[in-house]
């Protein structure tokens, strides 16, 4: 039984929490995938999970890779992408960490591995040749593989054969890429076509892709090519409802031998709104505060969600608002007032006293560009964080 000292709550960006409330589903189809690929020793359908920020993608992108990288079956790294980065380099340098650890697991894998290492060799070669990618012994390029200097081939050509040497010893791998939308269009157009021709092999070599990002990602994929709507199988993450949020609330509080008065969880349930890293930050303030070892009072949960709320409009809310231009906040300022619905463009000119949806182009373009806001649907806008409204409605328009 954990002690009752140990604050079980973690809000953060992508921290485990202690109860993945309201995720079981999607754990558990992906877990019976990842069990699937390894068992018919086969690749499956890429992955897409999308959603609101701090709403818990990352949380079940490290879940996945925690899971695949504790067992001996599978060749698994994780990546985030970056404006401006190229995502072949960011997967070949996590790829190389990876492959390190497994050639030191003995001869023999290093003999199955044989070709993917030149393979390997090459895709590094051609995407960042004045990286640094030694492995304690000599590794030649392998010619007229994964060298072209074209994403869509060089991508398959390295996926193809690591997950062949992966299923020569019984394993497969997982390529877990984190803030996909901000990968470079040609790096993602060179991912959908690599995917897709795997995919497309009578026995698809052992390889899984999941890949996490904002709301506007499927349409961020399906831009860069267009069937890549039909190519993954795509998940969205919500709000927590109100019993999962009770359940994120109470299970790690009873771990511990404590309980939650009705009216104390029924308050941080009603401040929280169901956003998992609210639920988190008030959870720990409410643990923090409360006057009882074993016992989360009415005032013990007035006094930590208040707490909380400070917190998150601190670090979540007013940084957001402050790397804003003013034009970029009289825009915002228009978007609060449709609450937590998407925002017509026409509407935002005329509270801005615009005359022409064109005049907020620059602000749009440049609030969705730093992830502050996205484009749900053709001359609409909404914010990527839930609460930003409500936080200004009562700090900003108060």
């Amino acid at each position: 039984m954990p002690s009752a000292d140990t604050n079980p709550f973690r809000p953060g960006a992508g921290r485990v929490p202690p109860e993945l409330s309201g995720r079981d589903d999607i754990v558990t189809e992906v877990s019976r995938l990842m069990d699937q690929v390894l068992d018919a020793s086969e690749g499956e359908r890429p992955i897409i999970i999308s959603g609101l920020r701090g709403v818990g993608k990352t949380v079940l992108l490290n879940e996945f890779v925690r899971r695949a990288q504790s067992s001996s079956r599978w060749v698994a790294i994780k990546l985030e992408a970056t404006t401006g980065r190229s995502l072949s380099q960011a997967i070949a340098k996590e790829l190389h960490t990876q492959l390190r650890k497994l050639m030191s697991t003995g001869e023999h894998v290093r003999e199955k591995f044989s070709t993917a290492l030149r393979v390997f060799r090459s895709f590094q070669l051609t995407v960042d040749p004045m990286g640094n990618y030694g492995f304690g012994f000599e590794i030649d390029p392998e010619p007229g593989t994964a060298d072209s200097g074209d994403p869509e081939q060089d991508v398959r050509d390295l996926l193809d054969s690591l997950g062949s040497a992966a299923r020569s010893i019984d394993a497969g791998v997982l390529i877990a890429v984190d803030e996909l939308q901000e990968a470079p269009a040609p790096d993602l157009n060179g991912l959908n076509v690599a995917l897709h021709n795997l995919g497309q092999a009578a026995w698809p070599v052992p390889v899984l892709f999941i890949g996490t990002g904002l709301p506007s990602l499927p349409a961020v994929l399906a831009d860069a090519t267009s069937y890549a709507e039909r190519l993954y199988d795509y998940r969205t993450l919500g709000l927590l409802k109100e019993d999962e949020t009770m359940s994120a609330l109470v299970q790690p509080a009873e771990q511990r031998e404590v309980s939650w008065d009705a009216n104390a969880l029924e308050l941080a349930v009603d401040t929280s709104g169901g956003y998992p890293y609210f639920v988190q930050a008030c959870g720990k303030h409410v643990w923090d505060v409360r006057a009882q070892a074993n016992r989360i009072t009415l005032e013990d949960a007035e006094i930590g969600s208040e707490k909380a709320r400070q917190e998150v409009d601190r670090g979540l809310y007013q940084s957001r608002w402050e790397r804003a231009t003013p034009a970029q906040r009289e825009v915002m300022k228009a978007m609060a007032e449709d609450d937590e619905q998407p925002s017509a463009i026409q509407d935002l000119v005329t509270r801005t006293g615009k005359s022409r949806t064109s005049d907020l182009s620059v602000s749009r373009r440049e609030l969705i560009k730093n992830g502050h806001i996205y484009a749900p649907d053709r001359g609409f806008v909404a914010f990527t964080v839930p609460g930003m409204a409500d936080f200004i409605k009562r700090k900003v328009l108060e």
